[in-house]
C-alpha cells in the first residue's frame, strides 16, 4: 500500500483512463501504470525510450491533423507510415556495409516481434504465454492477454546463463 498526493485533475484523468482503457478499478490502473513505468525505465536505455516517445508523439500529431485514427483510416495510416519511416531512416542512419545477423539473434527477435504484433491487434486470439517478464509487462500494456509461468522464466534465465 502506498499513499500518494495526487492533484485532483490527475486523479480525474486516471479515473477516466481506467474506465476508458479497460473498465478496471482505479487501483488496478495505477498499479499497471506504475509497473509499466518501472519496467520500461528500469530496463530500457534512454535512446530507446526517446525513439518510442518520438513515434508516439508523431502518431498523436498525425491523428490530430487528420482528425482520424491510423487504425481506422487509410489516409492517416499512410501519412503516419511515411513519417515514421522518415523518422527511423533519419535516426538509424544506414551502415556503410550491411552486417550479417546471426540466426539466434534473428530467432529471438522474431519471437519478440510476434508477441508485439499480437499485442497490437485490436482483436486478440487468446492468451499468449511467454517466458520474459519484461515483455509480458509491455504486451499487457499494449492490450494483450499475456501470462508468464515461473518454470518458463527459470528456464529462460538458465539458458541466458549458458549463452554468456
Amino acid at each position: 500500500m502506498v499513499a500518494a498526493r495526487i492533484p485532483k485533475d490527475l486523479l480525474r484523468s486516471l479515473e477516466d483512463l481506467a474506465k476508458k482503457r479497460t473498465a478496471q478499478s482505479l487501483s488496478a490502473e495505477v498499479k499497471d501504470a506504475l509497473e509499466f513505468w518501472v519496467e520500461r525505465h528500469a530496463n530500457s536505455r534512454p535512446h530507446n525510450s526517446r525513439l518510442a516517445s518520438a513515434i508516439a508523439a508523431l502518431a498523436d500529431y498525425v491523428e490530430e491533423i487528420t482528425g482520424k485514427s491510423w487504425i481506422d483510416d487509410s489516409l492517416t495510416r499512410q501519412v503516419l507510415r511515411e513519417h515514421i519511416q522518415e523518422l527511423v531512416s533519419h535516426t538509424l542512419s544506414p551502415l556503410s556495409e550491411p552486417e550479417a545477423v546471426p540466426a539466434d539473434i534473428k530467432e529471438d527477435l522474431w519471437m519478440v516481434l510476434e508477441v508485439l504484433k499480437h499485442s497490437m491487434k485490436r482483436k486478440y486470439d487468446g492468451t499468449v504465454i511467454i517466458d520474459d517478464p519484461k515483455l509480458r509487462v509491455i504486451a499487457q500494456f499494449l492490450g494483450a492477454d499475456v501470462e508468464t509461468r515461473p518454470a518458463l522464466v527459470a528456464r529462460r534465465m538458465q539458458q541466458k546463463g549458458r549463452k554468456k
